[in-house]
Protein backbone atom coordinates (compact mmCIF):
# COMPACT_ATOMS: atom_id res chain seq x y z
CA UNK A 1 0.00 0.00 0.00
CA UNK A 2 2.55 2.55 -1.39
CA UNK A 3 2.06 5.46 -3.01
CA UNK A 4 5.23 4.68 -5.48
CA UNK A 5 2.64 2.20 -7.15
CA UNK A 6 0.25 4.86 -8.08
CA UNK A 7 -0.77 4.43 -11.89
CA UNK A 8 1.11 7.05 -13.60
CA UNK A 9 -1.61 7.66 -16.92
CA UNK A 10 1.32 9.97 -18.52
CA UNK A 11 4.10 12.45 -17.23
CA UNK A 12 1.81 14.38 -15.76
CA UNK A 13 -0.68 12.44 -14.23
CA UNK A 14 -1.44 10.36 -11.35
CA UNK A 15 -3.96 7.73 -10.31
CA UNK A 16 -4.19 5.55 -6.95
CA UNK A 17 -6.26 2.81 -7.21
CA UNK A 18 -9.22 2.27 -5.88
CA UNK A 19 -8.43 -0.64 -3.90
CA UNK A 20 -5.34 1.60 -1.98
CA UNK A 21 -7.88 4.07 -0.64
CA UNK A 22 -10.00 1.42 0.60
CA UNK A 23 -7.16 -0.28 2.02
CA UNK A 24 -5.87 3.20 3.68
CA UNK A 25 -9.42 3.68 5.39
CA UNK A 26 -9.71 0.04 6.44
CA UNK A 27 -6.47 0.14 8.48
CA UNK A 28 -6.35 4.45 8.99
CA UNK A 29 -9.81 5.33 9.20
CA UNK A 30 -12.15 8.01 6.76
CA UNK A 31 -9.38 10.95 7.51
CA UNK A 32 -6.17 8.98 6.40
CA UNK A 33 -8.07 8.33 3.40
CA UNK A 34 -9.01 12.06 2.66
CA UNK A 35 -5.11 12.76 3.36
CA UNK A 36 -4.33 10.16 1.06
CA UNK A 37 -6.54 11.93 -1.75
CA UNK A 38 -5.17 15.09 -1.03
CA UNK A 39 -1.79 13.92 -1.97
CA UNK A 40 -2.39 12.62 -5.15
CA UNK A 41 -4.66 15.51 -5.88
CA UNK A 42 -1.67 17.99 -5.01
CA UNK A 43 0.89 15.47 -7.12
CA UNK A 44 -1.26 16.02 -9.96
CA UNK A 45 -1.69 19.67 -9.44
CA UNK A 46 2.06 20.12 -9.08
CA UNK A 47 3.24 17.98 -12.31
CA UNK A 48 3.40 20.75 -14.23
CA UNK A 49 4.69 23.59 -11.86
CA UNK A 50 8.27 24.49 -11.88
CA UNK A 51 10.17 22.92 -8.83
CA UNK A 52 10.63 26.01 -6.38
CA UNK A 53 6.86 25.68 -6.35
CA UNK A 54 6.63 21.69 -6.02
CA UNK A 55 9.46 22.06 -3.00
CA UNK A 56 7.34 24.57 -1.28
CA UNK A 57 4.26 22.51 -1.97
CA UNK A 58 5.08 19.52 -0.95
CA UNK A 59 7.04 20.65 2.29
CA UNK A 60 3.96 22.98 3.48
CA UNK A 61 1.56 19.57 2.74
CA UNK A 62 3.58 17.38 5.14
CA UNK A 63 4.43 19.78 7.57
CA UNK A 64 1.01 19.76 8.28
CA UNK A 65 0.65 16.73 9.74
CA UNK A 66 1.41 16.21 13.66
CA UNK A 67 5.21 16.07 15.37
CA UNK A 68 5.49 12.70 18.06
CA UNK A 69 8.28 10.65 18.52
CA UNK A 70 8.33 7.46 17.71
CA UNK A 71 8.03 6.32 21.11
CA UNK A 72 4.50 7.25 21.25
CA UNK A 73 3.08 6.68 17.81
CA UNK A 74 4.87 2.92 17.25
CA UNK A 75 5.94 2.14 20.83
CA UNK A 76 9.54 2.03 19.79
CA UNK A 77 12.93 4.37 19.87
CA UNK A 78 13.47 4.29 16.82
CA UNK A 79 10.84 3.45 13.60
CA UNK A 80 11.23 4.76 9.84
CA UNK A 81 7.68 4.84 9.18
CA UNK A 82 7.05 5.00 4.95
CA UNK A 83 4.59 7.77 3.42
CA UNK A 84 1.85 5.90 4.00
CA UNK A 85 1.86 5.18 7.28
CA UNK A 86 2.92 8.43 8.30
CA UNK A 87 0.20 9.75 6.74
CA UNK A 88 -2.29 6.96 7.91
CA UNK A 89 -1.29 8.07 11.46
CA UNK A 90 -1.03 11.66 10.86
CA UNK A 91 1.58 11.87 13.30
CA UNK A 92 5.40 11.25 12.93
CA UNK A 93 8.92 12.98 14.02
CA UNK A 94 12.07 14.29 11.62
CA UNK A 95 12.81 11.00 9.64
CA UNK A 96 8.89 10.44 8.88
CA UNK A 97 8.90 13.96 7.16
CA UNK A 98 12.12 14.26 5.39
CA UNK A 99 10.88 9.89 3.70
CA UNK A 100 7.81 11.33 2.88
CA UNK A 101 8.76 14.49 1.11
CA UNK A 102 11.64 12.72 -0.29
CA UNK A 103 9.54 9.95 -2.10
CA UNK A 104 6.75 12.85 -3.43
CA UNK A 105 9.25 15.29 -5.02
CA UNK A 106 11.04 11.82 -6.47
CA UNK A 107 7.42 11.09 -8.18
CA UNK A 108 7.69 14.51 -9.37
CA UNK A 109 10.75 14.46 -11.23
CA UNK A 110 13.42 14.79 -8.96
CA UNK A 111 16.66 12.77 -9.75
CA UNK A 112 18.88 11.34 -6.81
CA UNK A 113 21.69 13.96 -8.06
CA UNK A 114 18.67 16.80 -6.64
CA UNK A 115 17.71 15.53 -3.52
CA UNK A 116 18.88 13.78 -0.01
CA UNK A 117 17.53 13.03 3.16
CA UNK A 118 20.64 15.18 5.69
CA UNK A 119 21.13 14.50 8.99
CA UNK A 120 21.94 17.13 11.05
CA UNK A 121 22.44 18.52 14.50
CA UNK A 122 19.65 21.23 15.43
CA UNK A 123 21.61 23.50 17.76
CA UNK A 124 18.73 25.03 19.96
CA UNK A 125 17.56 21.75 20.87
CA UNK A 126 21.08 20.07 21.05
CA UNK A 127 19.92 16.72 18.99
CA UNK A 128 20.35 15.25 15.87
CA UNK A 129 17.59 16.23 13.60
CA UNK A 130 16.73 15.16 10.30
CA UNK A 131 16.02 17.36 6.90
CA UNK A 132 15.31 17.22 3.36
CA UNK A 133 18.30 18.81 0.92
CA UNK A 134 17.77 20.14 -2.66
CA UNK A 135 20.81 20.57 -4.71
CA UNK A 136 19.95 22.26 -8.30
CA UNK A 137 23.43 21.39 -8.73
CA UNK A 138 25.77 18.90 -7.38
CA UNK A 139 27.79 22.45 -6.00
CA UNK A 140 25.23 24.89 -5.32
CA UNK A 141 23.86 25.60 -2.06
CA UNK A 142 21.27 23.36 -0.95
CA UNK A 143 17.77 24.12 0.04
CA UNK A 144 16.60 22.65 3.24
CA UNK A 145 12.80 21.73 3.87
CA UNK A 146 12.19 20.93 7.64
CA UNK A 147 9.52 20.82 9.81
CA UNK A 148 11.16 22.50 12.45
CA UNK A 149 11.64 25.87 10.46
CA UNK A 150 9.06 25.90 8.04
CA UNK A 151 10.16 27.91 5.37
CA UNK A 152 12.03 26.47 2.84
CA UNK A 153 15.57 28.53 2.89
CA UNK A 154 18.65 28.09 1.56
CA UNK A 155 21.99 26.05 3.75
CA UNK A 156 23.31 29.07 4.20
CA UNK A 157 20.72 30.54 5.76
CA UNK A 158 20.04 27.88 8.48
CA UNK A 159 22.66 28.40 10.88
CA UNK A 160 20.32 26.91 13.65
CA UNK A 161 21.43 23.25 12.02
CA UNK A 162 24.74 21.86 11.98
CA UNK A 163 25.06 18.99 8.56
CA UNK A 164 26.70 15.68 9.18
CA UNK A 165 25.87 13.74 6.25
CA UNK A 166 23.85 13.26 3.10
CA UNK A 167 21.97 10.00 1.82
CA UNK A 168 19.59 9.03 -0.77
CA UNK A 169 19.09 5.34 -2.81
CA UNK A 170 22.20 5.34 -4.34
CA UNK A 171 25.14 7.17 -2.71
CA UNK A 172 25.90 8.97 1.02
CA UNK A 173 27.95 12.02 1.63
CA UNK A 174 30.00 13.62 4.23
CA UNK A 175 27.05 16.95 4.45
CA UNK A 176 28.95 20.26 4.09
CA UNK A 177 27.29 23.89 4.19
CA UNK A 178 27.92 24.44 0.72
CA UNK A 179 27.63 21.46 -1.85
CA UNK A 180 27.05 17.60 -1.20
CA UNK A 181 30.72 17.05 0.57
CA UNK A 182 32.84 13.82 0.33
CA UNK A 183 31.64 10.72 -0.57
CA UNK A 184 31.41 7.79 1.96
CA UNK A 185 31.77 4.71 0.70
CA UNK A 186 29.39 1.97 1.70
CA UNK A 187 29.40 0.48 4.75
CA UNK A 188 30.82 3.12 6.32
CA UNK A 189 27.99 4.73 8.27
CA UNK A 190 25.04 2.21 9.12
CA UNK A 191 21.73 2.97 7.60
CA UNK A 192 19.99 -0.02 9.25
CA UNK A 193 16.49 1.89 9.03
CA UNK A 194 17.02 3.19 5.71
CA UNK A 195 17.33 -0.71 4.08
CA UNK A 196 14.84 -1.82 6.34
CA UNK A 197 12.59 1.13 4.89
CA UNK A 198 13.48 0.11 0.98
CA UNK A 199 12.42 -3.17 2.07
CA UNK A 200 8.91 -2.54 3.23
CA UNK A 201 8.21 -0.51 0.48
CA UNK A 202 9.21 -3.07 -1.66
CA UNK A 203 7.16 -5.93 0.11
CA UNK A 204 4.08 -3.59 0.18
CA UNK A 205 3.97 -3.72 -3.67
CA UNK A 206 3.97 -6.90 -4.17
Amino acid sequence: MWLLALTILNANSFLVDKTVLESMQKTYGQNAKVRFENLVSLLNQLSTQNKPTQLESINDFFNDLNFESDMVVWKQEDYWASRDEFIGMNRGDCEDYSIAKYFSLQQLGFSDSEIYITYVKAIKYRQSHMVLSYFKTPSAMPLILDNINKEVLPASKRDDLVPIFSFNGKEIYMAKQRSLGKIIPQGKINLTQWTDLILKIKKSKQ
